[in-house]
Formats: C-alpha cells, structure tokens, sequence
C-alpha cells in the first residue's frame, strides 16, 4: 500500500480576508497544507504551533507589523521559507525585508497564479540546498574518515604508474621512510629498497608484481638518512579496465617485532642462565665453607708465623670475597624468581632521592664528596604504575654504577622528564665511559669490568624495567662518561613504550 507523501504547508498571514481566502483557495488546490491568520500576533502563534515550509506575511498588518513577524520566525523557525508582500512596492521596503532573511518580495497586486509557481520553485531551491548540505557533509565525513584511516593505519602505503614511478604515498610511509610525499613523487619505487634485498627473483618489484599480479616478502628498506629497517612488503597490480595501470605496496615495518623477538630471547637466556647459576653457587657455596673453615684452622695452627699468617689472611680475604658473590648471584636468582611484585601508582622522584641516600650510605665518605650530584625534574609529572621497592633498586644500581665510574670525581646529573604517555629517567656521569666493543654485553649476568663484584647489577636493572614494560638505553663514550635513559609508561600494559630498543644494545661497563 503506497502513502501519498505529506503536503506543504503554508502559513498566509494578511488583514484582507478577501485576498486571504482567495490564496488559500489557490494553494490548496495546488496540494499544499494552508493556514490562515488575519494579525501578526495570530500569526506567530500560527508558525509556532504548525510549523510552516513558507509563509505569505503582508507587510502592513494590525496589531504587530509584518516585518516583527518575519524576525520571529526566522529566529524561531529558521528553515521556513518567508516571502514578504506589501502594497507600497518600494524599493527601499523590499531591501529591508531581504536583509531582515525575507526569501522574496512581492509586490501588490499581483498575479495570484504566479505566487504558487514562485512559491513552489522556492521549496525546490530549499530542498535543493538542502541536499547540498547533506551531500557536503556526506562528503565531509568521508573525507574525514579517510584522513582518520591514512592517520591511524601504520603500514606504509605507496602507489606507482607502470614503470614504477610513486604517484602517492601515504603519511605512514612518508614517516617511515624520512622523506616528505613531494620529495617522493615521480621517483622510482626503489629508491626505497635497498639493493643487497633486492633478490635476483624480485630485483624488479614492478615487473615481478606485473608478471606474477602480486608478489610479497620480507626486505630490508633505505631510508632517506640512509639507515636501512627490515619490513614486509605487499606488492599488487592496479588494473584500469582490465589492463595494469600501476602497482601498489603496503610495507610494514618490522623493527618492534624483531626486537620483541630479541628481548625474548633475551629473557630465554637469562631464564636458562639462573637454572645454571643456582645450581653452581650452591656447589660453590659448599666448597668456601670448607675452604674457610680449614684457613681458620690453619690461622690458629700457625699463630706466631708471620708468613704462614699472611697467606691464610689472603685466602680468608678471597673467601669472603668469593662468598659475597655467591650471596649477589643468590639474591640476583631469588629475587627474579620469587619476587612479587606489587604495582600501584607511585611518584618517581622520591625514589630517586631514597636510592641516592642509599649509595652514599654505602660508599666511602670521601669518594661521596668528590661527586656534584643533581637532580632536575619536571614539574606536575605524572605517576606511574609501577613497583617502589623494585624501581627504588633499578635506581641504586644505575646511581651505583656511576659512582663507581668516577672513582676520581665527576659529576652526576639525573634528569627525569614528562614523555607523554611515560616518564624518562636520565642518569648521566662523567666517568670513565664504554668501549665500543662491550656495549652489547653490559646487561648480560656476570659480565663486569671491576674487580670485586659478581656483574648482576645491571641485570637486575635490566629485569626489573622490563618487568615494568619499560625500556632502558645507553649512549657512552671512553674517558667521557655516559647517559642511561629509563623509560616507563604510566600504565603497565604490554608493548607500553613503543619504538625503543631492547636494553641490551649498549651501556657501561663498570
């Protein structure tokens, strides 16, 4: 059953009943919906209560001018059509009302036929525009939508003609690549890849995507500074009626996976590691309480010989010595596999200051002084998720270590600072710097420059940020000193500080 769709309604508000009844007669024989008022203040109520798509209002009408009741309804109904008529047909009146928002002006008399043709070809302007409106906004939220999309999407989009010359290259991949979309356009497509991944199968990506339809691998890409980044490429033809018009690639970037991977081998290895250590310090344990306990023996036995007493005094000092190794790879083992850790949102720099009390308790006074130690931190920075004994120790260690590397003086400056979504961490030294050469192992157990120590203390700082989902990375230089940077997210979640290197790709060795 069809419904005959809702008809126009007018609103025709003039003190001449006469001419009043005659449009009304005329509009609804037209189709249209008439209303019909003989006052201004009729008509108002009139507009507010029906609603009108376009009103007829007699300039010069009692009780409330015409042109009162044009504002009124333009402020009230502003989408209803207003044609204004007036006996005097001035120019001077007709400009007022149009300026007042009037849709048209009439002046009387007039032919009573022509006013449902003017009537009429004002809805279809209206709807017309409407449709314009909507179609711009249509418009608008795709545009909008897909702007949202070339933000959001983190691959690398880049679209070529057939001879592989880029023609568009989105915001990820101008990103990913360093190079601005102007700098790219009309470049060959693979400037982008570097030449040693360029197998002898895909040494012509266009002509093998064009070949095979589409092809897809992993490659190393070239960056506009000339640094190369692994990625996985997917190439596919453009067809244009039915025939290749050009190609176009998608290319993520693989450089936070194959550093998850490497972190998780990394924890795989340390994991391996304290099965070995436990069982190893255990054993060693036993033999310095015999060692220990027959040099005690021998001390006794030997009282009198200066000698004799000397070289027990050497092995007691290496037992003791061997032993506080043991209880640090003990702690170092305990701690990774029996602590809880307790996350709540905690402030950063309070620990900073109690770990700094802590070294200078454990240091000798005199080495304390030699060091300018400083402070700086960001005003209102946010708390963290995070652990404050085990952050607290994460601190110890890195503020340790550098006192440690300036055995002569120096100074020591920690910066903490407000990154977003993380708060970074800075410890910065003057001391005795990195070789190049060690920069991969510094966080490995074990690994130490020093003489006493069993080398966990940097593991251990490396285990606990990353328990925090955090990252930590160093830049040193010989005899210059070197910075640790902690970063850690205010929330915990997995993947929470984005694009950094896993901890192990440089630092001090101490």
């Amino acid at each position: 059953m069809s419904v005959d769709p809702p008809s126009d309604r007018i609103l025709i508000v003039d003190d001449s009943p006469i001419l009043n009844d005659m449009l009304r007669d005329i509009f609804e024989g037209s189709g249209f919906e008439a209303y019909q008022a003989l006052s201004g203040v009729e008509g108002k109520a009139l507009a507010l209560k029906e609603k009108p798509d376009i009103a007829l209002i007699d300039v010069n009408i009692p009780d409330l001018n015409g042109v009162e009741v044009l504002r009124f309804i333009k402020e009230k109904l502003p989408d209803t059509i207003v044609v204004m008529m007036t006996a005097s047909g001035s120019e001077e009146t007709a400009v007022k009302v149009l300026k007042l928002g009037a849709d048209e002006y009439l002046a009387k008399p007039f032919d009573t036929g022509k006013v449902v043709d003017l009537a009429l070809g004002l809805l279809k302007r209206r709807a017309s525009e409407r449709e314009n409106v909507r179609l711009r906004k249509e418009v608008r939220r795709t545009e909008q939508y897909l702007a949202h999309l070339t933000r959001i999407i983190k691959e690398g989009l880049i679209t070529t003609d057939s001879r592989g010359r880029i023609e568009l290259v989105n915001r990820a991949a101008s990103a990913m690549w360093g190079y601005s979309e102007e700098e790219l356009r009309g470049q060959d497509v693979h400037l982008l890849i570097h030449g040693e991944a360029r197998t002898r199968q895909h040494r012509d990506v266009v002509k093998a995507t064009l070949e095979a339809g589409n092809i897809e691998g992993e490659f190393h890409f070239r960056k506009k500074d000339r640094t190369v980044f692994p990625g996985y490429l997917s190439a596919s033809v453009i067809q244009d009626r039915e025939r290749p018009r050009g190609i176009v690639l998608v290319v993520a970037d693989l450089t936070r996976l194959n550093q998850v991977e490497d972190k998780l081998r990394q924890s795989e290895k340390l994991a391996s590691l304290g099965k070995v250590v436990e069982g190893v310090a255990h054993e060693v344990r036993n033999c310095l309480t015999s060692l220990g306990g027959f040099a005690s023996r021998l001390r006794k036995i030997t009282e009198g010989d200066s000698r004799a007493e000397n070289y027990t005094r050497i092995i007691l000092d290496d037992v003791a010595r061997l032993e506080s190794m043991v209880r640090q790879i003990e702690d170092y083992v305990r701690f990774s596999k029996f602590y809880s850790f307790q996350f709540r949102k905690i402030a950063v720099a309070p620990l900073i200051t109690r770990a700094h009390e802590r070294v200078l308790q454990l240091i000798r006074a005199d080495a304390g002084r030699k060091v300018s130690f400083r402070l700086e931190a960001d005003k209102e920075l946010p708390a963290i998720s995070g652990d404050s004994q085990a952050l607290e120790e994460v601190f110890f260690n890195l503020l340790l270590n550098a006192y440690e590397a300036m055995p002569n003086g120096g100074k020591l400056n920690v910066r903490v600072k407000d990154r977003n979504s993380t708060v970074s961490v800075s410890v910065t030294d003057t001391g005795v710097g990195i070789p190049e050469d060690a920069m991969s192992d510094i966080f490995t157990p074990f690994y130490t420059s020093k003489t006493s120590g069993a080398g966990m203390g940097l593991s251990k700082v490396y285990l606990l940020v990353e328990e925090h989902r955090g990252s930590i990375s160093v830049t040193s230089e010989p005899r210059k000193g070197s910075t640790f940077e902690v970063l850690l997210p205010q929330e915990r979640l997995l993947g929470s500080v984005p694009g950094v290197e896993r901890a192990s790709r440089g630092g001090s060795v101490r």
